[in-house]
């Protein structure tokens, strides 16, 4: 990632006092007061995160929050940690950029992902689709094909939303080049709507720098808002969640009751079937980008705003809020957010260590940390942009049409699920039971000594997802009276184990109902059933 320095004749052109200017067909930067920007993404990130924490997947039905649950000695802002701490919403992105220097490669490959993953992510603080595809990336299957249906269970869920919004930010201006950076790592754990929805968030990010400083921070969001809903294929539920909620927005004379939308999105999408869109579990990508969608509208470029309608609008709720803070904290500035909240004091330390491992430093800093992204934009200004550098400037040519639509043809994902808690199973000596890893409604069916499980369904193919772990024991998998052989789940990868690991496949069956029963071993070790995958 060598700098090249060249064309001195167009360094006349920097105007030094600003922050960002623009001519027909350049962008020019103030690197030391993007480096504040930087600065607010990770601690505008942090505060959102923190401050939606208490409130995540604590109203998921009616009634929900309002905004009278939101204030003192209730749910308020969290502005006082110190050190703050890593959660899935920054800690992932923060691995992301580490995997950036480390590989010095700034488009990450789908094994230096594998590697990135399985060197720095995982449990105890990991759920849903990045827990699937850890899991597979532990047995060999390498991104992308770690987020396809037929691997990955939990593909549509919110995981990919949280994680790769850092691309946008580094990839100043440019969209096009943030979503080829942004790619794999979305790939990793997101599929059509999933991956979308991610894409949205990450040109938002990336075209922050080219909104008009005329324009209000209102009209600037609503612009980015824009620009990135023309990404999404117009079929996608993703398309029809911005659509629904801006247009309910726009319809809304009291610009205040911003729960009245978020009321018409639960009862649009989680209790009707809208777009095609199934409402399954609070840590959908759908529902969760829909709520998104609320707060950015009625938080109208407001941070303290936007982060506490996103806090109060229930599922998922810290995720998306941080999303939200580390943009607006980024549009800010560190300087802005410091006005927002009249505090100066806020800490600079990030502890990486509370659910990361196995990287140089435990506690690291959110100087740094916007000092490390400088150099990789650096590297991605002039290799990958075409782009120079000059008297601590950015001159970066602009893409005149930097978003195309996806154009991908209307594709609905066959495979169903099947729960462990569906009625249809009949068990014996299975007992299920709550687990906070799983997703899969919250809950995994375990089986000890001699344990069967039977269910008879209806499809042309089947999948059987279990957990594996050091404690794992054996199951025996009959299908339609014929016996398939023995499966072991024990593993020894992980002492916390690997959630929705595909146990058992079997394709091309006839169009009609079939058995399947799962036989667990004479020894006393774990045997476990998370869900079945039907295609119907």
């Amino acid at each position: 990632m060598k700098i090249r320095l060249e064309n001195l004749i167009l360094f006349f052109l920097i105007i030094c006092s600003l922050s960002c200017s623009s001519k027909n067909d350049e962008l020019i930067i103030d690197i030391d007061k993007y480096k504040d920007k930087l600065r607010g993404f990770w601690l505008g990130g942090c505060i959102a995160n923190w401050t939606g924490l208490p409130t995540e997947n604590q109203r998921i039905d009616f009634p929900f929050f309002t905004d009278s649950d939101f204030g003192k000695d209730k749910y308020d802002y969290v502005t006082n940690q110190n050190p703050w701490g890593a959660d899935d919403d920054t800690d992932i992105e923060y691995v992301y950029q580490y995997a950036i220097e480390k590989f010095n490669n700034y488009k990450l490959t789908g094994q230096q992902i594998s590697s990135a993953w399985q060197d720095h992510i995982g449990l105890p603080k990991l759920w849903v689709s990045n827990l699937a595809a850890l899991g597979q990336m532990q047995n060999g299957i390498i991104p992308p094909e770690t987020s396809l249906p037929e691997n990955n269970p939990m593909w549509e869920m919110i995981d990919a939303q949280l994680t790769t919004e850092i691309f946008g930010v580094l990839a100043p201006g440019r969209p096009d080049i943030a979503l080829e950076m942004a790619h794999l790592p979305i790939r990793t754990t997101a599929y059509l709507h999933s991956r979308w929805a991610s894409e949205f968030y990450v040109i938002m990010h990336s075209m922050a720098l080219l909104a008009k400083p005329s324009l209000t921070r209102k009209e600037q969001i609503f612009w980015l808002a824009a620009q990135a809903r023309k990404r999404i294929p117009d079929w996608s539920y993703i398309a029809n969640m911005y659509d629904f909620v801006k247009a309910e927005y726009e319809a809304n004379p009291d610009k205040d009751n911003w729960e009245q939308t978020r009321d018409k999105v639960a009862q649009r999408y989680q209790y009707e079937v809208n777009a095609d869109y199934n409402y399954r579990y609070p840590w959908d990508s759908g529902i969760n980008f829909a709520a998104s969608m609320v707060s950015l509208f009625y938080g109208e470029g407001d941070y303290k705003k936007t982060i506490r309608i996103g806090c109060m609008s229930g599922w998922d709720s810290d995720n998306p809020t941080s999303t939200w803070g580390g943009l607006l904290g980024f549009l800010y500035g560190h300087k802005g957010l410091q006005k927002h909240f009249e505090k100066k004091d806020f800490s600079d330390d990030y502890f990486i260590g509370r659910s990361r491992y196995n990287l140089p430093i435990s506690t690291d800093n959110f100087t740094d940390m916007a000092n490390r992204g400088i150099n990789i934009i650096n590297s991605v200004v002039v290799e990958e942009m075409n782009g120079l550098i000059s008297n601590n400037n950015w001159i970066i040519p602009i893409n005149k049409n930097p978003i195309k639509k996806d154009e991908h043809i209307k594709t609905i994902i066959p495979w169903i699920l099947i729960e462990d808690t569906d009625t249809r199973w009949n068990y014996i000596g299975f007992k299920t039971k709550k687990n906070q890893w799983n997703a899969s409604g919250g809950s995994l069916t375990f089986g000890y000594k001699n344990c069967k499980a039977k269910i008879k369904f209806k499809g042309k193919a089947v999948q059987y997802y279990g957990y594996r772990s050091p404690k794992g024991g054996k199951v025996k998998i009959i299908l339609d009276g014929k016996n398939f052989g023995e499966f072991n789940l024990k593993t020894d990868v992980s002492e916390y184990g690997q959630y929705y690991v595909k146990i058992f496949e079997q394709e091309n069956l006839a169009e009609s109902y079939h058995t399947l029963e799962i036989i667990g071993d004479e020894s006393s070790n774990e045997k476990t059933i998370d869900m079945l995958s039907i295609i119907p």
